[in-house]
C-alpha cells in the first residue's frame, strides 16, 4: 500500500494545531478537509482516523519516543505519527527523512517500562480518578474508550421508515444495520451521506446510540409539553419531537444562540414545526416556566469522558478542577430546571460521562434534597460493558 505524503503532511500539521495551538481536533479536521475538497473518501478516511489514532494513543507515543523526542514541535508531530505507523504495523512506514532514527525495537524497549496508564494513554489524574470512581470497572472502560468510534443514524419517523432510508442510502453503496427495537442505524460501509438525497430530504440525522435511548426514557406522548433545557444543537429535541408525531409543543433552550440557529435549521430540514428555541439569558428565563412542562430532559454539561472515541483529545482538555467545577455546575441545573416540571410530570437527567460523580452521585443527592421527586428509572451504559 502506497503512503501518500500529502496526507501526511496534513496531519502533522493538524497535529501541531491541536497541540501547540491547543484548538480543538473536530474544528481543525473540519477546516483541514474543506482545504482539500478533491479528496476521495478513502484519503479522506485515512487523514481523519491517523489524526485521531495519534490523538487518541498520544501518550503512548511520547512514552514510546523517549529520548528520541524531539524538541521542535513539527518534528515531534512527525515522529508521533511515525511511531503510530510503526506500532499498529497497519501499513507500511515510508523511507522519508522525518523517521530517520525511529524503530520499533526502540519503541517497545521504552515502552516495557511503562506504566498502565502511559500504555492505555491517560493522564495519570484521569487514570487514577477512573479507578476511584468505578473500581475493577475502570480498566475495561479505559481501554473501550481507545476504540474507534462507530458511525450512527437516526431515521427520521416523521418522514420515513427504517427499510426505506436503508434501501435509499444502499444506492449510494452505503451499508447498515438496524439496531434492535430501534430506529436508528449503524454504518457499516461508508459513502457520500450528506450528499445523499436521504439527508436533503431529511430522512435522518447522525446521532450515537447512547444518545438516541435518552429521549425514549421520557416517555412522552403527542401533545404534550416538552422542554429540552440545555439542547445545544438538538438532536434530542429533534427525537423528541418525531416520537411526539409532530403534535406538541417542545421547548429547546440553550445558553449559546448560534447552537439553536443549527436546530432550527435541523428542525426545517425534519419537517418538525412544534420546535421553538429560547436563549437561556439568565436564573429568570427558567423561573418564569415553573410547572409549565410535562417533560423535562436535562442533559446537562459534563467532561465527555464517556464519548472519548469521538473526541480522543478531550482528555487532554480536562483536569480534576474542571470536572469538579461541571459538578457543581450540574448540581445547580438540577436544582433549578428541575422546577419546570410539572406535578406527576416527568424529569430525565442525562450526561455523556462515566464517572459516578456526575451520574448516580448528583441524583442521589437531588433525591435526598426534593422529596417530591421518586426514581423511576436508572440507566447507565458503560463503554466495555454494552453493544455499541
Amino acid at each position: 500500500m502506497h503512503v501518500e505524503r500529502q496526507s501526511v503532511e496534513a496531519i502533522v500539521t493538524t497535529l501541531m494545531q491541536v497541540f501547540s495551538q491547543q484548538q480543538y481536533a473536530d474544528k481543525v479536521i473540519e477546516h483541514t478537509l474543506a482545504e482539500y475538497p478533491y479528496w476521495d473518501l478513502k484519503r479522506k478516511e485515512r487523514y481523519v482516523t491517523g489524526v485521531y489514532n495519534v490523538l487518541r494513543f498520544h501518550r503512548k507515543l511520547e512514552t514510546a519516543l523517549g529520548n528520541m523526542r524531539s524538541r521542535d514541535a513539527q518534528t515531534y508531530a512527525w515522529q508521533l505519527w511515525g511511531a503510530m505507523t510503526l506500532l499498529l504495523g497497519e501499513e507500511p512506514m515510508p523511507s522519508w527523512s522525518e523517521f530517520e532514527g525511529l524503530s520499533l525495537e526502540a519503541l517497545n524497549s521504552n515502552l516495557s517500562m511503562a506504566s498502565d496508564a502511559q500504555k492505555l494513554s491517560y493522564p495519570d489524574w484521569l487514570w487514577e480518578r477512573g479507578f476511584n470512581e468505578l473500581a475493577d470497572k475502570w480498566p475495561n472502560v479505559a481501554h473501550a474508550l481507545n476504540q474507534p468510534a462507530k458511525t450512527y443514524l437516526r431515521a427520521n419517523t416523521l418522514k420515513t421508515d427504517v427499510a426505506t432510508l436503508q434501501k435509499s442510502l444502499k444506492k449510494l453503496n452505503i451499508e447498515t444495520q438496524q439496531i434492535a427495537d430501534s430506529e436508528g442505524l449503524e454504518i457499516t460501509q461508508y459513502g457520500p451521506l450528506f450528499k445523499s438525497d436521504a439527508f436533503q430530504n431529511g430522512w435522518f440525522e447522525m446521532q450515537d446510540a447512547g444518545s438516541q435511548k435518552v429521549a425514549t426514557l421520557l416517555d412522552v406522548k403527542p401533545g404534550q409539553r416538552v422542554v429540552d433545557a440545555c439542547a445545544g444543537a438538538g438532536g434530542k429535541s429533534l427525537h423528541i419531537a418525531a416520537l411526539m408525531q409532530n403534535k406538541g409543543y417542545v421547548l429547546s433552550m440553550d445558553i449559546h444562540q448560534h447552537k439553536l440557529d443549527t436546530l432550527k435549521k435541523r428542525a426545517k430540514r425534519a419537517g418538525i414545526h412544534t420546535l421553538e428555541t429560547r436563549v437561556i439569558k439568565n436564573s429568570k428565563t427558567v423561573k418564569r416556566l415553573k410547572d409549565k412542562f410535562d417533560r423535562v430532559l436535562l442533559d446537562v454539561p459534563c467532561s465527555g469522558t464517556g464519548v472519548l472515541r469521538r473526541n480522543p483529545d478531550a482528555k487532554w482538555h480536562l483536569n480534576n478542577e474542571s470536572i469538579d467545577n461541571l459538578v457543581v455546575l450540574q448540581a445547580e441545573i438540577l436544582q433549578r430546571y428541575s422546577q419546570m416540571c410539572k406535578p406527576g410530570g416527568r424529569l430525565v437527567y442525562a450526561t455523556c460521562s462515566v464517572l459516578p460523580s456526575e451520574n448516580e452521585q448528583q441524583v442521589k443527592q437531588f433525591l435526598a434534597e426534593n422529596e417530591h421527586f421518586k426514581l423511576l428509572e436508572a440507566q447507565s451504559l458503560f463503554p466495555g460493558f454494552t453493544s455499541d
